[in-house]
C-alpha cells in the first residue's frame, strides 16, 4: 500500500479524532477569513474618507507646508501647474484646497476654527460631506457663503442666514472677513462637527492674499493602485518650489492607524495559530503513541525509518489540505453577507466614529483579496505539516521490539 493509501486509511480510522483535530484547524482559518476581511473594509473605508476629505492620493503643496503648515506658503503658479498636472495624469480629479485657521465669532461667542477653501463642484466629487448637510445647503459658488459644522453651530448660537466673523493670520497681518451662514452638516464625529467649516476657494485665496494660487492640489484617481505611477510622474516633472507626497505622507498619523491596526491584527493571528498548532502537535503525538504495535510492525516487515517519518507528515498534510479547504469554503460563505450587506454595530458607536483623522462609517462592508485567502490558507497547511515533524521525528526513533512489546 502506498503512503497516501496508508495515510488515509489512518485518518478514517480514527474519524473522531480526525474530525475534532480538522475542526479547529478550518474554524480558526473561517474566523480568520471573516476577521480580515472586516478589518480590509475597514481600513479601506478609511483611507477612502481620508483621502477624500483630507488630501489625495496625491498631493501637491508649497514646499516646507507639511512640516510648517504657514498660511503663506502655496502652490507657486498654481493655475499653470493644474493644466500641467492634468496633461501628466489625465483622467485624475484635481481639487484645490486653500486650508485656514481661525477665530470665528459670533455676537454671542467665539470659537477656534479649522477651514478648508474649496470649489464646490470639485470638492463634492471626493468629499462626503457635501452628502451630510442637515440644514440649508452646500456652497452654491456665491461668495462670503460658509457651510459648517451643526456642533459648532450650536457653539456660537448661528443658524442657516446667520453672519459670523472669520479671523485670520497670514504673513504677520490678521485679517477679518464677514460670512453669512449657507448650510450646516453633521458627520457625527465631534472632532469634525464642533471646529470645521467650508467656504469658497476665492474666499479663501481672498483672505489670505495668496491671489491665484491654493495650498494645495489634492490629486484623486480612479484607481488606488495607481498611486505610486502618478507619483513618480509629477516628481519629475513639476518644479522644485513644490512637496510632491502621497497620501501616505500626507496623512501620517491615518497611514500609521492603519499599519498600527494590521500589525496587531496578524499578531493576534499568529498567536491563534500557535495555540492551534500546540493543540495539532499533541493529537498527532497521541496518535503515534496509540498506534506503537502498528509501526512497530511496519519497521519489522522492512519499513524504513524516512518512510515513516514521510507517513506521518502525509498524515498531517492530507489533514490540513481538507481542513484548509473547508474552512476557506467557511470563511468566504461568512464573507459574503458581510461583502452584500456590510456589519452594522451603530448601536455601539454611534452612525460615525473617527479613526486616524478620518471618518469611519459604522457599517463596515467586507473587502477580501484572493492572495490572502490563498496564503492564509496555505499557511493552514503549513502549520498543520510543522506541528507535526516533531512526533513524526519521534516515531522514526521507535524501535520493532520494544513497541510490539507494547500494550
Amino acid at each position: 500500500m502506498t503512503l497516501l493509501g496508508l495515510a488515509l486509511r489512518n485518518l478514517r480510522r480514527h474519524l473522531r479524532r480526525t474530525v475534532i483535530t480538522g475542526a479547529a484547524i478550518g474554524l480558526g482559518l473561517a474566523m480568520l477569513i471573516v476577521w480580515v476581511g472586516i478589518a480590509d473594509g475597514a481600513h479601506g473605508q478609511m483611507i477612502d474618507s481620508g483621502v477624500g476629505a483630507l488630501a489625495g492620493h496625491v498631493v501637491v503643496q508649497g514646499a516646507g507646508w507639511q512640516k510648517t503648515r504657514r498660511a503663506e506658503i502655496a502652490v507657486p503658479g498654481t493655475p499653470a501647474l493644474r493644466r500641467q498636472i492634468a496633461k501628466l495624469v489625465p483622467g485624475a480629479t484635481l481639487v484645490p484646497r486653500v486650508f485656514v485657521q481661525g477665530l470665528l465669532s459670533s455676537p454671542t461667542g467665539s470659537v477656534g476654527v479649522a477651514l478648508s477653501a474649496v470649489e464646490p463642484a470639485l470638492e463634492c466629487r471626493v468629499n462626503e460631506i457635501c452628502d451630510y448637510v442637515v440644514e440649508g445647503r452646500h456652497l452654491d459658488g456665491a461668495r462670503r457663503g460658509m457651510v459648517l459644522g451643526q456642533a459648532l453651530a450650536r457653539k456660537l448660537h448661528v443658524g442657516v442666514g446667520d453672519k459670523v466673523v472669520l479671523m485670520a493670520q497670514s504673513s504677520g497681518a490678521i485679517q477679518s472677513r464677514l460670512f453669512r451662514v449657507s448650510g450646516l452638516f453633521r458627520l457625527g464625529v465631534d472632532e469634525i462637527d464642533g471646529f470645521y467649516a467650508q467656504i469658497q476657494l476665492a474666499d479663501g485665496q481672498e483672505l489670505l492674499g495668496l491671489g491665484d494660487d491654493v495650498t494645495q492640489l489634492a490629486l484623486h484617481l480612479a484607481d488606488a493602485r495607481q498611486t505610486d505611477r502618478a507619483l513618480a510622474a509629477l516628481r519629475r516633472a513639476l518644479p522644485a518650489s513644490v512637496e510632491v507626497l502621497p497620501w501616505r505622507e500626507a496623512l501620517p498619523q491615518l497611514y500609521e492607524f492603519v499599519l498600527l491596526d494590521d500589525a496587531g491584527l496578524y499578531l493576534f493571528a499568529a498567536i491563534i495559530g500557535v495555540i492551534i498548532a500546540i493543540g495539532i502537535m499533541n493529537t498527532v503525538l497521541m496518535s503515534v503513541l496509540e498506534r506503537l504495535r502498528e509501526l512497530g510492525v511496519l519497521l519489522a516487515l522492512g519499513m524504513s525509518p524516512r518512510r515513516l517519518f514521510a507517513l506521518v507528515l502525509t498524515e498531517a498534510a492530507l489533514l490540513g489540505v481538507t481542513a484548509a479547504a473547508v474552512g476557506a469554503g467557511l470563511g468566504l460563505l461568512g464573507h459574503w453577507p458581510l461583502a452584500v450587506y456590510g456589519l452594522d454595530y451603530s448601536a455601539l458607536a454611534g452612525e460615525t466614529m473617527e479613526a486616524g483623522g478620518a471618518v469611519l462609517r459604522t457599517r463596515i462592508f467586507s473587502h477580501l483579496v484572493a492572495w490572502k485567502v490563498v496564503l492564509f490558507a496555505a499557511a493552514a497547511v503549513g502549520v498543520t505539516v510543522a506541528a507535526a515533524i516533531y512526533p513524526a521525528l519521534k516515531a522514526t526513533r521507535l524501535r520493532p521490539v520494544q513497541c510490539l512489546q507494547h500494550r
